[in-house]
């Protein structure tokens, strides 16, 4: 391995960078590009000017990385060597060997998604050979070109399958004025370092906050109780028919209310209903109803009840004591009532 010395350093610093790994992202999203290991090995066969036998072997190394979707570039070094036919004329005890060292960088650009299993690529390099034989140790520069497919073995491994034309002129061993091609068939087996990027996960999207609940309603108020019945009179007696005016024989009772009332003088709101049966329009039983119950109400203004103390109100028929299916339930439900809506607390 001496003749690989020369390039040992820049190769370990590419092996040092591969036990990383990056997530890298550009305008078309995220790709593989971790730094990765390699070697190859297949056959070589030298430019026939150079006079050596037909095929060799051929292996090498290398480290490298994505830097697009597409785009790869790798650092390489690889050698072969061939033995001088007959032609050459190699002097008596000198060895027949020539061999090529290689140093340099090659860019690939894949065809296809990213994501296929297997991606053709053409690719071309730059970089230094160094020629090894009886007619001298010398260097030049080469270019190389040609194409292969790249085959994916799972997250970490890619096989490569590729053919290359090397070029170079190699004018300190055999000075050409054209130059020479070597072809190159070759498998290599290269190792990425750590993980396959993923897509980011995206973050879950925040729940929704609940909005406060709204406050209970207030408590539905209390029922106002049924107005508290004391006296009822009954309009047949209390009134002529179809008439307001109070009748002399009712006095008697109405003047019994009052005495009662002027004594209870925690009652501060009375009420004066004023009520009829079905019989005739409901408008005229409603103003029937409301004059009956005024009448009574300035009865009882005039022997000492204040008139705010009074609430006087016409139900017509629309609050029957009992059904009007009678001349008796009809003669009960037409009536004046004296209710008590509110009272003072004690």
């Amino acid at each position: 391995m001496n003749r690989f010395a020369w390039a040992g350093s820049a190769l370990m610093m590419f092996s040092l960078l591969g036990s990383g790994t990056a997530l890298a992202q550009d305008e078309s999203g995220i790709f593989d590009n971790r730094w990765y290991l390699g070697l190859m090995g297949g056959v070589a066969r030298p430019g026939k000017d150079r006079m050596t036998d037909s095929t060799t072997g051929y292996y090498g190394a290398s480290a490298g990385r994505f830097l697009s979707p597409d785009f790869s570039l790798d650092l390489q070094i690889d050698t072969y060597d061939a033995d001088f036919n007959g032609s050459a004329g190699v002097p008596a005890n000198t060895s027949d060997n020539f061999n090529i060292d290689a140093f340099g960088l090659t860019g690939r650009y894949h065809l296809g998604e990213a994501e296929q299993v297997h991606r053709p690529y053409g690719l071309i390099g730059l970089g230094v050979q160094k020629h090894e034989s009886f007619l001298d140790d010398g260097r030049d520069m080469y270019v190389s070109w040609g194409a292969g497919i790249q085959s994916k073995l799972g997250d970490n491994f890619r096989l490569r399958t590729q053919i290359e034309g090397r070029y170079d002129n190699d004018r300190e061993s055999l000075d050409s004025d054209n130059g020479f091609v070597d072809m190159i068939v070759s498998v290599g087996l290269t190792y990425s370092f750590g993980e396959l990027p993923r897509p980011p996960v995206p973050a879950p999207a925040p729940e929704p906050v609940a909005a406060p609940a709204p406050p209970p309603p207030p408590p539905a108020p209390a029922p106002r109780p049924e107005p508290e019945v004391i006296f009822e009179f009954d309009s047949t007696v209390t009134f002529g028919f179809d008439s307001a005016v109070i009748r002399p024989e009712a006095e008697a009772e109405l003047n019994r209310a009052a005495s009662i009332l002027r004594q209870r003088d925690e009652i501060i709101l009375l009420e004066v209903a004023g009520h009829t049966d079905s019989i005739g329009s409901e408008e005229y039983n409603r103003d029937l109803s409301q004059r009956r119950a005024q009448s009574v109400a300035d009865y009882l203004e005039g022997r000492g009840i204040a008139r705010e103390r009074m609430r006087v109100v016409g139900f017509g028929e629309s609050r029957p004591k009992v059904p009007n299916t009678s001349p008796e339930n009809r003669q009960m439900n037409r009536r004046v009532v004296l209710s008590i809506l509110e009272r003072r607390n004690r």
